[in-house]
């Protein structure tokens, strides 16, 4: 029974990391509809972010982690105004902000492995390596610190959804822009918030995930394909679904991986067999969109 605790907390906090990458996607898909694949390499750089801050110059841990937030906030604003705004004000088709996105891709990845090399790079854990007893639960202190920060942070998007004015301006745009703008909302300033928002959370999943897997030049690709997969299971139009589809996933992963006859790395394969099955059998998540409800 132990063993089995043990591995819920392990699939929880993975799951966290997964559902903070889908929530960096929705909180740009919903007001924008821009599917920005570039999320995964914004963890990367969080990753490193946290090489840097909190390994390279040992800042305070909770100093070095804003630091990283405010400085991948910064990134996805420039990002947005560098590539998306210029597009957008020419009447570009839908796809190209899309694709100028997937080439920010390629320059982020390699911009990282020129500057730091091809070699996995230490960031510290929150609260170092030890491991926390909770009666029969049990966990590495960074399961734990993960699982919080993330309760946290979507407990902070919700509120903002749900409670305050810029929130509501958010879900009209994302409901329909044209009848946002004509009622006043700027839609420029939405859509560029809109991509900071994302940058900073998934820098956040990559400071709290490189404690476990390093920080290196190829670990945004696997979290762009888990953290997509997470949002279809859980659905693009609520910030609990994102929640709900990363700890699916990550249990899914987990256990395959665990109690499963198959090797480990067939098991890797988990989320895109969930992604393909999600697509056919229910496209719009585990849970719909507020304005789709009846």
């Amino acid at each position: 029974m132990g063993d089995f605790l043990e591995l819920v907390v392990s699939a929880s906090a993975t799951g966290c990391i997964y559902a903070l990458v889908a929530l960096a996607y929705l909180l740009m898909i919903r007001p924008t509809g821009v599917i920005n694949f570039a999320v995964g390499e914004w963890a990367m750089l969080g990753g490193f972010g946290g090489f840097v801050f909190l390994f390279t110059l040992n800042l305070p841990y909770a100093l070095g982690m804003a630091a990283v937030v405010a400085l991948m906030a910064l990134v996805g604003w420039v990002t947005e105004r560098l590539t998306v705004r210029p597009l957008v004000e020419k009447g570009a088709p839908p796809l190209a902000p899309i694709l100028a996105l997937l080439g920010m891709l390629v320059v982020f990845r390699e911009v990282v492995s020129l500057g730091f090399g091809p070699d996995p790079q230490p960031v510290p854990p929150a609260l170092g390596h030890g491991r926390l007893e909770l009666g029969p639960v049990a966990g590495s202190y960074q399961s734990f610190f993960i699982i919080a920060v993330t309760l946290a942070v979507f407990a902070a998007a919700w509120a903002f959804f749900e409670r305050t004015l810029a929130g509501k301006t958010f879900e009209a745009v994302a409901i329909d822009r044209r009848a946002a703008a004509l009622m006043g909302i700027n839609l420029s300033r939405v859509t560029a918030l809109a991509f900071a928002a994302g940058a900073a959370v998934a820098g956040l999943a990559g400071v709290l995930v490189a404690p476990n897997v390093s920080a290196h030049w190829m670990m945004g690709l696997p979290l762009a394909i888990q953290g997509f997969t997470a949002l279809v299971i859980g659905g693009v139009g609520r910030v609990e679904g994102a929640l709900l589809g990363g700890l699916i996933l990550a249990f899914a992963e987990q256990f395959t991986v665990r109690y499963a006859p198959v090797p480990p790395g067939l098991a890797m394969g988990v989320p895109l067999v969930l992604l393909i099955v999600f697509l056919l059998v229910r496209p719009t998540g585990l849970l719909r969109a507020r304005e789709a409800r009846t």
